[in-house]
C-alpha cells in the first residue's frame, strides 16, 4: 500500500487570479478571515484529526463527482461493478484483442464500514468546476461539513476564497495540492506553456491511485481509532485502477490507431494522452475560463486537415459551439471530421449511465476514444 504522509498545506503559490466570492457563504464563514485573501490557505492539522468516535456522524463535502465517488467507495457506501474493466467485456465491445485471454486475478470487493458517514457532492453531472459558482444550498452544506475535499490546482477557481475561509474552522483538503507538494509525485504533473499545472489529475490512473490513498488517510485520521476498512477499500480501488491502466496501455500500444491525435473541447485530457501516446489538441486551455478565438479555430482546422485527424470529441460539461465551428472550418477545407462521441471530462455522468462512477467514466472515455480513432464507433457527420 502506498504510504503517503500528508502535509496540511491546502494550496500553493500558483493559485493565481484568486476570485473574491462575494456571496452569503463569505458572511457565514467570516470568523478568522484572512487579512490577505490571496495568501496560501492552510488547515491546521488538528482540525483534520477530529477525534470522532464510531457513533458520531462524519459530514463530508466533495466538490467533484470524481472525489465524491472515491470517498464513497473508501467509506463503503458504494460498490464497484465487477464487470468494470473486465478485459473480456472490453474486448467484446471493441476490436481490441488483448482481452481474449485469461482475466487474471480479479480485484477484491469493497467492504462495508460500520460508521455513520454522510457524503455530499457539490458538482453534479454536466457541471463545469472551472466556472461553477456555489449556491446557497452549497453554502449550507459547506458550513455543516466536518471535512471538505476538493481537487485544488486551481480547478475550482471560483471557490478558492471561500474554501480558504472554511479552512480556518474545519478540515479542508486540496487533494491535488497535497500530491503536487510531494517529491514522490511532483514530477508526474503536467504544465501548460505558461507553467500552470494541469488540474485534471483523475485522468491519470497513477495520480488517482495516490489520491485514493490520501483520501483513505484523511478519513482514518478523523477518528480516534484506526479504521482498516478504509485502507482495504482504497486498495480495491487502486487494484481496479492498475487493471485499467494496463488495459489502456495495451489498447493504444499498437498500430491499430493510425492517427494518434485527441481533439477535445478543452485541454482536460493531457494526462490521458501522456498515458496513451496520443497528442492532445484542446480548443480551450486547461481552464474553460479561456475563450476560443477565430484564429484558434482556423489554426486547429488547419492541423486537423494536415494530419488527417478523423474525429473530434464533445464534452458533457463544455458547450459544443466551438466544436461545431471547427467542424465547419474543416468541412470548408474538404475534410470530413466526425463526432467521435461524448466524453466525461470534468464531471461524472448521470445516474444509470456508464459514467456515473469514476471507474465507469474512465472506461467510457477509453472505449469512446478507441472506437472513434479506430473507425469502429464514430458518429457520422450531419
Amino acid at each position: 500500500m502506498t504510504n503517503i504522509r500528508i502535509p496540511w498545506i491546502q494550496s500553493r503559490g500558483f493559485l493565481l487570479l484568486l476570485v473574491l466570492w462575494l456571496s452569503p457563504l463569505l458572511a457565514a464563514c467570516g470568523a478568522g478571515a484572512h487579512s490577505d485573501p490571496a495568501r496560501t490557505p492552510e488547515t491546521d492539522g488538528t482540525l483534520c484529526r477530529a477525534g470522532l468516535d464510531a457513533q458520531e456522524t462524519l459530514h463530508i463535502v466533495a466538490t467533484t463527482g470524481q472525489i465524491g465517488n472515491t470517498v464513497r467507495l473508501i467509506a463503503g457506501l458504494d460498490t464497484i461493478d465487477p464487470a468494470l474493466w473486465s478485459p473480456a467485456a472490453i474486448a467484446a465491445r471493441t476490436s481490441w484483442s488483448g482481452g481474449m485471454g485469461e482475466e487474471g486475478e480479479a480485484p477484491g470487493a469493497i467492504q462495508p464500514v460500520d460508521l455513520d458517514i454522510q457524503v455530499s457532492v457539490m458538482l453534479g453531472p454536466g457541471l463545469d468546476p472551472h466556472l461553477y459558482l456555489p449556491t446557497l444550498k452549497d453554502a449550507e452544506l459547506l458550513n455543516a461539513a466536518d471535512l471538505i475535499l476538493y481537487n485544488g490546482l486551481h480547478l475550482e477557481a471560483q471557490m478558492l476564497h471561500a474554501l480558504a475561509e472554511l479552512a480556518q474552522t474545519r478540515c479542508v483538503m486540496a487533494i491535488g495540492d497535497v500530491l503536487y507538494a510531494s517529491e514522490e509525485f511532483a514530477s508526474q504533473f503536467l504544465h501548460d506553456q505558461d507553467g500552470l499545472v494541469d488540474p485534471h489529475i483523475w485522468n491519470s490512473p497513477t495520480l488517482w491511485r495516490a489520491a485514493t490513498h490520501v483520501v483513505a488517510h484523511v478519513l482514518d485520521d478523523m477518528y480516534t481509532g484506526e479504521q482498516p476498512a478504509f485502507h482495504h477499500n482504497a486498495a480495491v480501488v487502486t487494484a481496479f485502477l492498475e487493471r485499467a491502466e494496463d488495459i489502456i496501455l495495451d489498447m493504444f500500444s499498437d498500430d491499430e490507431i493510425p492517427v494518434k491525435y485527441l481533439v477535445t473541447a478543452h485541454d482536460a485530457f493531457g494526462y490521458y494522452s501522456a498515458l496513451t501516446g496520443l497528442e492532445t489538441i484542446g480548443l480551450q486551455g486547461l481552464s474553460t475560463e479561456t475563450e476560443v478565438s477565430a484564429y484558434d479555430i482556423q489554426a486547429i482546422a488547419d492541423t486537423i486537415v494536415a494530419q488527417q485527424i478523423p474525429a473530434i470529441f464533445v464534452e458533457t460539461s463544455v458547450s459544443e459551439d466551438a466544436i461545431e465551428a471547427v467542424r465547419a472550418a474543416v468541412q470548408a477545407r474538404g475534410w470530413q471530421l466526425v463526432l467521435g462521441g461524448e466524453l466525461y471530462s470534468d464531471a461524472l455522468g448521470p445516474a444509470g449511465s456508464e459514467g456515473e462512477s469514476y471507474l465507469g467514466m474512465l472506461q467510457h472515455n477509453t472505449l469512446t476514444i478507441y472506437q472513434a480513432l479506430t473507425g469502429t464507433g464514430a458518429v457520422d457527420p450531419e
